[in-house]
C-alpha cells in the first residue's frame, strides 16, 4: 500500500503546512529557518557545565574513601571447615601421646594465610609511608638549616644595638656645620634605623619560615601516625577473621575428637599472632618514625 507523498505511515496525516515542522510523534513544530541546517534536534542530555574564564582556579573535589566491605563467613567456608575438623578428629589429630602430630594442617594452613595477609598489609602501608617519611626527612633538614640561618640572623642584629650611642648622634656630616643639633640628632637615628631595620626584617621572616616548617611537620607526623593505625586495624581485621574460622573449626573438633577435652592448649598454640609492629603502631602511631 503506498501512502501519498509527505504522510507518516501509520498516522493519517497528511503533508505539513508551510511555516511548520513534522516533529517525533507526527505533532507539528517551527519550521527551520532558510539560514539554518534541517539536522534533527538532538536528545537532551546531561548539561555540560559552563568553561571557567582564563585565569581561573577549577576546584577539585576529594571523594570520600569507599568503606571497608564486611567480610563474610559463606557457606563454603563453613561446610570446608567443618569437614576438616570431622576428618582430623578421626584421625586423632591433634594428639598428646609420644610420637604423634601435635598439631593439625588445618590451623597451620589458617595461620599461614593470616601471615601471608598480614605481609600483604605490611607491604601496603609501607608503600602508603614512604612519600610521607620522604616529605618529613626534607621537612627536619630544611628545619635544621633554618635554625642555622636564625641563630644567624639573631647574632648579626645582636651586634646592631636598638639605640645608637650619643657619641655617633652628635656625629656632624659635611654641611651641618650650622645645622641645629636635634636636627643633626633626628638625621644620625633615622640613617641607623634605615641600615639595621632589614637585619629585624630577615630575623622576623626566618622565625616565620621556621614556625610554618614545624607545624607542617607536625601536621606530617599526624598524617603518618593515622596511616600506621589504619594498617594496623586491618592487620586486626584480617586477624579477627582468620580466629572466627578457627573457632569454628575448633568447635567442630573438640566435639568429634575422642580426647577433645584435653587438646585445649595444644590448639592454642597453633593460633596465629599479631605481628609485634601492630601494637607498636597502635600505642605510638607515626611520631617515633618521623622524629627530628
Amino acid at each position: 500500500m503506498s501512502h501519498p507523498p509527505g504522510a507518516m505511515p501509520g498516522t493519517g496525516a497528511g503533508p505539513s503546512a508551510p511555516g511548520t515542522a513534522t516533529v517525533a510523534g507526527g505533532r507539528p513544530g517551527p519550521a527551520p529557518s532558510s539560514g539554518s541546517s534541517a539536522s534533527p534536534t538532538p536528545p537532551p542530555g546531561p548539561v555540560e557545565p559552563p568553561p571557567l574564564p582564563v585565569g581561573s582556579r577549577s576546584v577539585r573535589t576529594r571523594s570520600a574513601p569507599t568503606p571497608a566491605r564486611p567480610w563474610r563467613y559463606g557457606l563454603a567456608d563453613r561446610f570446608a571447615d567443618r569437614w576438616h575438623a570431622r576428618a582430623d578428629a578421626r584421625a586423632g589429630l591433634p594428639s598428646a601421646e609420644p610420637g604423634r602430630p601435635t598439631g593439625t594442617a588445618t590451623l597451620e594452613v589458617l595461620a599461614q594465610e593470616f601471615l601471608a595477609g598480614a605481609h600483604r598489609e605490611r607491604q601496603r602501608l609501607d608503600e602508603e609511608l614512604a612519600p610521607l617519611l620522604e616529605q618529613a626527612a626534607q621537612l627536619t633538614t630544611r628545619i635544621a638549616e633554618t635554625e642555622l640561618a636564625v641563630a644567624r640572623a639573631t647574632a648579626a642584629l645582636a651586634t646592631w644595638p636598638v639605640l645608637l650611642a650619643e657619641d655617633q648622634l652628635r656625629l656632624r656630616r659635611a654641611g651641618e656645620t650650622g645645622t641645629a643639633a636635634d636636627v643633626v640628632r633626628a638625621r644620625r637615628a633615622r640613617e641607623y634605623e634605615l641600615q639595621r631595620r632589614p637585619l629585624v626584617h630577615r630575623e622576623a621572616d626566618l622565625y616565620s619560615q621556621l614556625t610554618k616548617l614545624r607545624v607542617e611537620l607536625t601536621r606530617l607526623r599526624s598524617r603518618v601516625r593515622a596511616t600506621e593505625v589504619v594498617g594496623a586495624t586491618r592487620v586486626r581485621r584480617l586477624h579477627a577473621q582468620v580466629m572466627r574460622r578457627i573457632s569454628a573449626y575448633e568447635r567442630h573438633l573438640v566435639r568429634c575428637h575422642p580426647a577433645g577435652d584435653r587438646i585445649g592448649g595444644v590448639l592454642a598454640a597453633q593460633h596465629p599472632r599479631v605481628p609485634g609492629w601492630v601494637p607498636a603502631a597502635e600505642d605510638a602511631g607515626g611520631d617515633a618514625a618521623v622524629a627530628p
